[in-house]
């Protein structure tokens, strides 16, 4: 007998929790509770949800915050790289994708980011903002920082315009 995805999702959350430290049970609980989101229609995309993505976006600049968990940790135990410049991303592309014509979209056609700190606090949160404004590129610019304001990293990034696909 073949067994279903379900059934296979069963078995394999009965055998994490078998084995499970404090720290396992708060990351899975973390994730099941963002695709919990997902479901409920709180976040679009399953990026935004595994991270528990929150964003404002104004006309000329954004905001994007994630917290800070196990789940987003490197081997040191802070905000993995990646990460930041993933929230950098959405702050600038999510800013950009906003401000073109109907029927357009964005997508990153360059990003630099340069590393200052890290924390161990609660929250990530990054800050978009344009540089120039063109028919067929936008430039952006980008802070990330924690809660109490500590400034950990700074990214410039340009978005190439192109027909929002069906």
């Amino acid at each position: 007998m073949m067994t279903t995805s379900k059934e296979q999702v069963e078995q394999l959350v009965a055998e994490i929790l078998q084995d499970s430290t404090e720290e396992d049970e708060e990351v899975l609980l973390h994730l099941l509770n963002g695709l919990r989101e997902k479901q409920q229609g709180i976040h679009r995309r399953y990026i935004n949800a595994t991270l528990h993505m929150v964003g404002k976006f104004e006309p000329e600049v954004s905001e994007v915050r994630i917290p800070i968990t196990p789940v987003i940790h490197n081997t040191i135990k802070v905000p993995h790289g990646g990460i930041v410049a993933t929230i950098a991303d959405a702050a600038m592309g999510g800013l950009a994708s906003r401000s073109v014509p109907e029927g357009y979209n964005v997508v990153t056609k360059n990003m630099n980011i340069s590393y200052i700190a890290t924390t161990t606090n609660k929250e990530l949160i990054a800050r978009g903002r344009f540089v120039h404004k063109g028919r067929q590129t936008l430039v952006m610019e980008c802070d990330i920082e924690d809660e109490t304001g500590r400034r950990l990293a700074i990214a410039t990034g340009s978005f190439f315009v192109i027909h929002r696909r069906p």
